[in-house]
Formats: C-alpha cells, sequence, structure tokens
C-alpha cells in the first residue's frame, strides 16, 4: 500500500517465479500511463506510480508475456516502454502473436538465439515485425530470433520504412506456402529499404521447392505505383532453403555475400520494378559474391535485359542452368562449373561470361 513503503519487491508478473518480479520504488505525484510492466498504478490512489527499478535491458516477461497464451500485447507494451530507445529481450520460450508487433525508432529487440521463438497467427499481408506508425526512414535493430510465420500470404519481417537497420543471426521458419522471410519493397511516395544489413540470417520455406510460392529475401515493388524498391542493402551469409524463390530482387545496389542456398528453385532472381520498365535511366545492378548453391535449378535468373548481374559462385552443384538469361550484356558471372554436368562437384573449369555475351575459358 503507498504510503507504508517506499520500495516494494515483486516475486513475478502473475505468478511468483515467472520472470516478471523486480524491485519497484513509489513516486507520489507521478501520473504517467501504466503500463504493467515498468509502471504499476496503486488500486489505493489515483496519483502516483510504482516504478520499476532497472538498468537493464526491458524483460517482456515483466509485461506478462510468459504467463498467457497471446503474448502480443505484452511485447507490445515492452517496445512501446523503450520508444525513446533501449532493448527489448525475449528469453528462451515460445511466445505466440496474433497481429504484427510494431518496433519504434532505435529499438533493439533481442533474444538468446534458436529457442527464442515469435510464432506469428496474425493477418495475411502483414509482418510479424515492422516499424512502428506509418513506414519511412527508421533504424532499428532485430537479433538473435527465431520466427515462424504460420499465416499463409504473411511475412517474418515487414522492412518497409526500415533503413539503417542491423538483422543478425535471424532465422525465419515459413509454415505456409505463398510466405516470405524478410520482405522489403519500397514505399509509395516515401523511402526505400536502405542501407540495411544482415548477417547470418536463415529463411527455410515450407513442402514443395518447385511450387510452395516461399521467398526467403523478397525485395519487392510498392503498390500500386510499382516504382520502388529495396537498394543498397548488405546481406552476409546465412542459409536459404526449401523457398521456390531464395532471393527476388527489384532494386538496386544490393550485394549479397557468401549465403548458401539449398533446395530452391530459382537461387537469385533479378527483375525490374514494372514503373521503371519504360523509364530511360531503368538499369539495377547487384552483385553476389561467394555464393554455394545445392541443388537449386536456376542459380541465377535475369528477368529483364536490364538488370545487370555481377556474381562469382564459390560452389554450384545440383543445377539445371547457372544463368538463366535474357542477355548477357553488362553482366560477368563466375561459376566454377561448365553446365554440361548437373551434379559436377569439380572447381577446374571456369567461365566467365563477359560483356558482349561470349563465353571465355580461363
Amino acid at each position: 500500500m503507498p504510503g507504508s513503503a517506499n520500495c516494494a519487491l515483486a516475486l513475478g508478473h502473475t505468478a511468483p517465479g515467472d520472470g516478471g518480479g523486480g524491485l519497484f520504488h513509489w513516486v507520489a505525484d507521478a501520473t504517467e500511463e501504466p503500463n504493467h510492466g515498468t509502471i504499476l498504478k496503486s488500486r489505493f490512489s489515483k496519483s502516483g506510480r510504482w516504478r520499476r527499478v532497472t538498468a537493464a535491458p526491458l524483460d517482456i516477461r515483466w509485461f506478462g508475456a510468459a504467463s498467457i497464451p497471446d503474448a502480443t500485447n505484452a511485447i507490445q507494451s515492452a517496445l512501446d516502454a523503450a520508444q525513446s530507445g533501449g532493448t527489448v529481450y525475449v528469453p528462451s520460450g515460445k511466445y505466440r502473436v496474433t497481429r504484427p508487433l510494431h518496433i519504434p525508432q532505435g529499438v533493439l529487440l533481442q533474444g538468446d538465439g534458436l529457442f527464442s521463438e515469435l510464432h506469428y497467427e496474425g493477418p495475411p499481408k502483414a509482418g510479424c515485425l515492422q516499424v512502428r506508425g506509418e513506414p519511412h526512414t527508421i533504424a532499428i535493430g532485430l537479433s538473435r530470433l527465431n520466427l515462424f510465420v504460420h499465416t499463409e500470404e504473411a511475412y517474418g519481417i515487414d522492412l518497409r520504412g526500415m533503413s539503417y537497420s542491423h538483422f543478425d543471426h535471424m532465422t525465419v521458419h515459413l509454415r505456409q506456402p505463398r510466405t516470405s522471410g524478410f520482405f522489403g519493397p519500397g514505399i509509395r511516395k516515401g523511402s526505400s529499404p536502405y542501407y540495411n544489413v544482415f548477417t547470418a540470417c536463415h529463411v527455410a520455406g515450407n513442402g514443395e521447392h518447385r511450387s510452395n510460392g516461399c521467398v526467403g529475401f523478397d525485395f519487392h515493388y510498392d503498390e500500386p505505383d510499382q516504382l520502388q524498391s529495396a537498394n543498397a542493402n548488405q546481406i552476409f551469409g546465412g542459409r536459404v532453403s526449401s523457398c521456390q524463390i531464395a532471393v527476388r530482387c527489384f532494386g538496386t545496389g544490393n550485394v549479397f555475400h557468401g549465403q548458401v542456398l539449398e533446395s530452391n528453385d530459382v537461387g537469385y532472381q533479378f527483375d525490374l520494378c514494372p514503373a521503371r520498365r519504360e523509364h530511360q535511366q531503368r538499369g539495377t545492378n547487384n552483385d553476389v559474391l561467394g555464393c554455394y548453391s545445392e541443388h537449386v535449378r536456376l542459380v541465377l535468373q535475369q528477368k529483364h535485359a536490364d538488370c545487370y548481374v555481377t556474381a562469382q559462385l564459390t560452389m554450384v552443384t545440383g543445377y539445371e542452368k547457372v544463368f538463366d538469361a535474357i542477355s548477357t550484356s553488362n553482366c560477368v558471372i563466375l561459376s566454377p562449373h561448365n553446365d554440361t554436368n548437373p551434379a559436377s562437384r569439380s572447381v577446374m573449369d571456369r567461365k566467365v561470361l563477359v560483356p558482349d555475351g561470349r563465353v571465355s575459358k580461363e
């Protein structure tokens, strides 16, 4: 009761030992809205608040995430409490999410790794994680989380409005067809996902990879203008498997370093935004460096002649075609194989596709 003590030790949020406990102190003149995690309202006084004493990252269990079947409100409350910047911690556990979680500017959402699971069962055409408010240039961080997408036509992470952001050791499991791990079209009258860095991010598709409609990294275009896509992003490492398309890119200036592609129908697919096809300056340039590809039917696919590709493949096996191109002009592909033996693992016979379309053996 306020007045009888200035400090109180809670043993849990809903039950003792559920991870939501902690030390609180009484602030008699406080009137801010309670968030049921770091700010609590007394039942005995209209004014005054119990404030949590902490210098640590905000733990979603403080807001009740460990003790309720649907953790959406609790996790969102933790994110809202960090709206001025900070880290929100997702401990190991399985947390059900029934609508998109909105991440404020400057917030890092971080888990323990493989066993920090967010299970998205929300609406389609939306991501489990996305920016808060109207999308624009917002910098956030996501790290060491394992996302499960259980809704058809939904995404693990909606990149719209995310720029200058970093994504580290993220894993997305696509449990339904026609889903995407990282969905990143541009924004109408806004900004595209720019200057983001992805490190060791993995995506696993659902079922038959020749027809499941799953896309690992989907740098798509905006609707209805069909003009903007994701540009100047850096992807380092990570594995994409069992997707119909591992990487679909309508943007430019993106560099894909050292990714592992396994059991996908198409590896990298490059195309132009529809509205740009009549522009005078319509070409795109993207690079693939050090890709390992195993059992991918088309390793590189160029859907428009003005999509220029530079690629160096470190290992290719089990393919139908290395470079399915409309035009090899202004494209350079360094591959360890000569397309004569799909199962070959030889690294002795290399080829280079040079700008005028000739094949040069080295």
